[in-house]
């Protein structure tokens, strides 16, 4: 099982790189790279039928050694503190890893040697003579700042027939014997850390994430088959989310993100601001042209209509029948285009910026004042109308009184013969309600002269009723409403 650990030492350790697109050096993205520290872990175990580790990759000096060309005792051989009580030993692995520890730079480890202590048959060694150096480097990506740390000289001495000593050199160049990959490998091996993540197998877990506290623990499980025997590789990785760099790269994505979104949001504001300029600069221009239109067209229709009446005068007596029908036809046309011009421009009226006269109004009393007006033409036509609720609102009583009169001379134009009129009258809302005779398309039904489907379009309508009790109301910081469901037209005032 020792070849075995040697491989898990050597290709499983802790080891995290992470892009960091949001800076680059020479062209290249930068990475992150967390520094190890006592949080961070990772284990790699191979456990057997009873729960006894069997190999891992707890920490390790090693170096593989090739004595000729294809000679059986090439390969990998082991240093190990635990197996090897030797001082000097014991020395450098505390050395190494004094110095590796280190949060605030980023230190590597180059060793060498001359020579060495080798027990081929175990497939241990002893370094005998060589050099251990320390490097320290801020910038990773930027070798001209490498700076020596230290360098200590190893000199190891034994008195142990099982160990021969040897002359050894370095690269696969040299004459045999040769070393290479002479350093420290795997994990450090804390026993506490390794005992918590050994895997059992009488739990119902096979791996996954969780977290412990800021510690991010990624577990995973395979069975395998060694020697005809079946084990249970168990890697552990633990990482420290609180580590400089990860929070370093975490707020610098969290800062950029707030950053795009600002951005975002104010080239919204900006669109919006410009869009809302526009429909302001049109909207003026057509209340303008508008009320200039109203007011060029009052005086020739009341020559009009002046003319009219007084052919009817003269022609009351010698007129024929079809005549006196089309003056009459002429005068009525008259007086429904100048109610459409009285109403273009009330509702320009209402939609000018002006001081309110914002006063306590009794709602219920006003819907019902205006509601006795139409007494007569609703009990003529089997109309019955309901008025409920009560409560005061602060308005202004003008505005409001236009609004609301013009949703209820609107419910008593269109609703049926023989139907009801329901008026809620509190302090939320003024909702009128009426029986129609068919279904309403209420899309757009509050825009000036939108008068819905033909049931609507009568030429007594005008289409500017609605518009009108609409202005009205958002002059007050009010909001209308307008649906139809069920044959039932239903227009209300919410009081924000």
């Amino acid at each position: 099982m020792q070849e075995l650990s040697n491989c898990l030492a050597l290709y499983t350790y802790y080891d995290i790189v992470i892009d960091d697109p949001l800076g680059t050096h020479n062209g290249q993205n930068i990475q992150i790279t967390p520094l190890y520290s006592p949080d961070c872990h990772c284990v790699a175990e191979i456990i057997d039928e009873d729960n006894n580790v069997v190999a891992s990759n707890q920490q390790r000096l090693m170096s593989m050694f090739s004595f000729g060309k294809e000679d059986k005792d090439n390969g990998f051989y082991v240093c190990e503190n635990d197996w090897i009580k030797i001082p000097e030993v014991t020395e450098l692995y505390k050395t190494y890893n004094n110095y590796i520890l280190v949060n605030d730079k980023k230190n590597w480890v180059e060793m060498s040697m001359t020579s060495a202590y080798v027990n081929k048959k175990k497939r241990t060694f002893i370094p005998h003579e060589g050099y251990m150096t320390v490097y320290s480097i801020d910038n990773i990506y930027d070798i001209k700042d490498e700076k020596k740390v230290m360098s200590k000289k190893i000199s190891i001495t034994i008195d142990d027939d099982d160990y021969e000593l040897i002359e050894v050199n370095q690269g696969i160049k040299s004459d045999y014997p040769i070393y290479a990959i002479f350093g420290f490998q795997g994990e450090l091996g804390e026993k506490e850390f390794i005992k918590d993540h050994l895997f059992r197998r009488d739990e119902s877990a096979v791996g996954g994430y969780h977290y412990n506290d800021d510690i991010y623990i990624c577990d995973g499980n395979k069975n395998v088959i060694i020697g005809g025997k079946e084990y249970t590789l168990h890697v552990s990785m633990a990482v420290n989310t609180k580590e400089p760099q990860i929070v370093k790269l975490f707020w610098k994505w969290v800062l950029c993100f707030a950053a795009l979104a600002t951005l975002i949001a104010l080239l919204y504001a900006w669109r919006k601001n410009v869009k809302n300029k526009a429909q302001y600069a049109f909207e003026d221009y057509q209340r303008a042209l508008t009320n200039n239109l109203a007011h060029d067209l009052k005086t020739p229709l009341a020559v009009i209509g002046g003319y009219a009446e007084n052919l009817i005068e003269m022609r009351k007596e010698g007129g024929g029948e079809k005549e006196l029908r089309y003056l009459a036809s002429i005068m009525d046309n008259v007086a429904y285009t100048d109610s459409i011009i009285a109403k273009t421009l009330r509702l320009s009226e209402t939609e000018q910026t002006k001081e309110l006269n914002k006063v306590k109004v009794d709602i219920k009393a006003l819907a019902e004042k205006l509601a006795e007006k139409y007494k007569a033409a609703l009990e003529e036509r089997g109309i019955e109308l309901t008025v409920t609720g009560g409560g005061e609102i602060t308005a202004d009583e003008d505005t409001l009184t236009s609004a609301a009169e013009n949703l209820i001379s609107n419910a008593v134009k269109y609703t049926r013969d023989d139907g009801t009129i329901k008026i809620t009258a509190d302090k939320k809302r003024l909702a009128v309600v009426n029986d129609v005779a068919e279904n309403v398309d209420t899309k757009d039904l509050t825009m000036p002269f939108v008068k819905g489907d033909k049931a609507r379009s009568d030429k007594s309508s005008s289409g500017l009723g609605l518009a009108i009790a609409s202005a009205a109301a958002e002059r007050n910081g009010f909001g209308l409403k307008v649906s139809c469901k069920d044959k039932r037209f239903t227009a209300e005032i919410i009081f924000r």
